[in-house]
């Protein structure tokens, strides 16, 4: 199937470059317009109608959460392109509309790509509903999108028991006894659930406080958890661990 895609930025080496790698990498991925601004790139969403919007976000006249803010019903993916690994990110992640980093990264193109295709159905009014919540601010939304491969699952932030990462991956513990493994790292989610009481206990183990029942000092430093589960705490964050579940 053809995926019929708009690419709104700014800066014409941007829009050039990213034109060439799906035409080269994601062949069925066709761009029938591109725009230079937030309010050219509305306009042209309006009259085409595209199944995808590759969306940058600091723009002159407008950044490309404005161009996402007009439109009340979302029938349309985003996957955001931007130099800006900061504030923004969060948000993005949080809510799993898909992004990648500038200069361009063929593998990352991609798998966002990739990604969108195979969610493409879920990619919808309340995903991008939960966006703005979370790109608000918001912190009563509660809950966290994750993508996996056939779909993207809500989960509250509060049954996660913890978070364990592998190498480009992480696992998710939650308190139904389930679990799930998301290819985001972990640092990614740390700077998402810190806000929420999580803390990093140790470089793979990321733990939320609220399931904590005991700090144990035998036999090396470690957290039992609600479920009787037993999470390492390294020397180095002995102190800032302690300090937290104070």
């Amino acid at each position: 199937m053809t995926v019929k895609a708009i690419i709104i930025d700014d800066e014409v080496n941007g829009r050039e470059n990213l034109h060439g790698a799906l035409k080269k990498y994601c062949t069925d991925v066709d761009v029938i317009s591109e725009a230079d601004s937030a309010l050219i790139g509305i306009e042209q969403i309006q009259q085409y109608q595209p199944d995808l919007v590759f969306l940058d976000i600091e723009m002159p006249g407008g950044s490309g959460f404005k161009v996402l803010e007009f439109f009340d019903k979302a029938d349309f993916g985003v996957i955001f392109v931007t130099a800006y690994d900061q504030y923004a990110i969060k948000a993005i992640r949080f809510s799993a509309i898909d992004y990648i980093l500038k200069p361009i990264n063929v593998i990352e193109l991609k798998n966002a790509v990739d990604r969108f295709k195979n969610s493409q159905n879920e990619l919808s009014n309340s995903l991008l509903n939960q966006f703005k919540l979370n790109d608000s601010r918001e912190l009563s939304a509660k809950k966290i999108a994750l993508p996996t491969a056939e779909k993207i699952v809500f989960k509250e932030i509060k049954s996660i028991l913890r978070c364990e990462g592998e190498v480009n991956y992480t696992c998710f513990y939650f308190s139904d006894e389930t679990k799930m493994l998301i290819s985001k790292t972990l640092i990614e989610f740390e700077e998402i659930l810190v806000p929420y009481g999580f803390i990093r206990t140790h470089k793979t183990h990321l733990v939320n406080l609220m399931h904590v029942i005991a700090f144990n000092k035998n036999d090396g430093c470690s957290l039992t958890l609600s479920n009787g589960s037993t999470i390492p705490v390294s020397r180095r964050r002995k102190e800032f661990v302690l300090e937290q579940l104070k």
